[in-house]
């Protein structure tokens, strides 16, 4: 899952929330974005399209935010690995 595009990383988030259709890909964009935002706070680094980890994390944001079904589940799996990526990228700097 290295090397992600925007649109691959939508194709995997609609997927993931077993959407189909375009109606919602204005609003899972918005997600994406978000969530790459949090993942670029989180670590104080740029979000990495090429680092699977931080796609998976998004993955996981969206399944987790989507307001239609919003998946308790996810939202604490992102967590969990937003906490680890964080760690591994500013560990990385030092």
């Amino acid at each position: 899952m290295a090397g992600m595009t925007d649109e691959e990383l939508k194709t995997l988030c609609k997927t993931s929330i077993r959407i189909t259709t375009t109606a919602y890909d204005g609003m899972i964009e918005n997600l994406i974005g978000a969530a790459k935002e949090d993942i670029s706070a989180a670590c104080d680094a740029d979000f990495d399209n090429e680092n699977k980890n931080e796609c998976q994390a998004v993955v996981l944001y969206v399944k987790g935010q989507f307001p239609y079904q919003p998946d308790e589940k996810s939202w604490d799996l992102y967590q969990q690995r937003l906490s680890v990526i964080g760690t591994r990228k500013i560990g990385d700097e030092v």
